[in-house]
């Protein structure tokens, strides 16, 4: 039997429903009557909500329901990684807010979500300030039902394997949206001083036409955690978003305006959720590697100037002695 003998509405209810996003797409190339079928918005709906549940609140799917195709082209956007290379800038006016929607799994349980708009009029304060986005307040702390036991090694392993993260970025201004995130830890450690873990995610970019070409920009995204000794129940007390230099700066409001509106209509490559971090880890440990050099050189250059002001020092006071002495 071929597919088209096949009722639609048994396609529609008992194949199509059954597929992911990326085969779904697929799927929708092979005819004129699949793209129809494929298309259906309900379809789309459900793919996005089972990846990222945060898209249920009213301030997300607002968003999404001026997209070009609504869920497809939101699915579109932020199922793909944006390009490492950012070349151009948006030709769009600046936005005055974007909507964070954000999800934590730990083996593909769901122990964070939550949607947030972020005001980013631009004002003086504003584009001069670091920018930051945290979706916590400073004592605030979501529990979740991931209980861990074992060596402190293995927790750290655990997080490194099994967390996944996504911070999908929409630009109303533009209809468009963006994952930041690598979905997948760049890094877990704990902090030496607060004992705390941290976890971060981080989409390293070369933006060509805001800072010198070799220079490297780090959507930096950190999650700090911690467990309770008594019961071992993992928590949640931290979820920023930073954009960083070189230096580990933050950048300013307007700079990171730029690059994150930029990435919104950049090029998209193609990701996998399963097992697919190792080339965003390979990039970041490259950006931590060229800013250990950059600060290496900066400090010997340093060093240099001031072994030249010591020997410059030196001479002036061994010839105003020898003035002296000749007196």
């Amino acid at each position: 039997m071929a597919i088209a003998d096949i009722h639609e509405d048994i396609i529609k209810t008992h194949i199509l429903t059954r597929l992911d996003g990326q085969t779904l797409a697929a799927a929708g190339c092979t005819s004129t009557q699949l793209q129809t079928l494929c298309s259906d918005h309900k379809l789309w709906s459900d793919i996005c909500s089972s990846n990222w549940p945060s898209i249920a609140d009213p301030l997300v799917s607002q968003a999404i329901s001026n997209f070009p195709s609504g869920y497809r082209s939101f699915y579109s956007d932020s199922f793909p990684s944006p390009s490492h290379h950012l070349s151009t800038t948006t030709s769009s006016p600046p936005t005055t807010n974007i909507i964070s929607s954000v999800d934590i799994r730990y083996h593909d349980e769901l122990i964070f979500s939550k949607a947030e708009s972020t005001n980013t009029t631009p004002s003086d304060w504003f584009q001069s300030s670091p920018f930051r986005i945290d979706l916590l307040g400073p004592k605030e702390i979501v529990p979740s039902a991931v209980k861990f036991a074992g060596e402190d090694q293995t927790l750290l392993s655990n997080l490194e394997k099994n967390m996944t993260l996504s911070w999908i970025m929409i630009d109303p201004s533009q209809n468009r949206g963006v994952n930041l995130s690598s979905v997948n830890p760049v890094s877990v450690q704990r902090n030496w001083l607060t004992g705390d873990l941290e976890v971060t995610f981080a989409v390293v970019i070369v933006p060509a036409f805001l800072l010198h070409n070799k220079d490297y920009v780090n959507c930096n995204i950190q999650i700090t955690c911690g467990v309770k000794e008594v019961c071992g129940v993992l928590n949640v007390s931290r979820v920023s978003l930073t954009v960083l230099d070189m230096d580990s700066k933050c950048l300013s409001g307007k700079e990171s305006m730029v690059i994150l509106q930029g990435l919104t209509v950049a090029q998209r490559r193609r990701r996998r959720y399963s097992g697919g971090g190792e080339e965003q880890k390979e990039r970041y440990d490259e950006f931590i590697r060229k800013r250990r050099e950059r600060k290496e050189n900066m400090e010997r250059k340093e060093r240099r100037v001031d072994m030249a002001c010591v020997a410059s020092g030196v001479a002036v006071f061994m010839a105003f002695w020898s003035f002296a002495l000749s007196w």
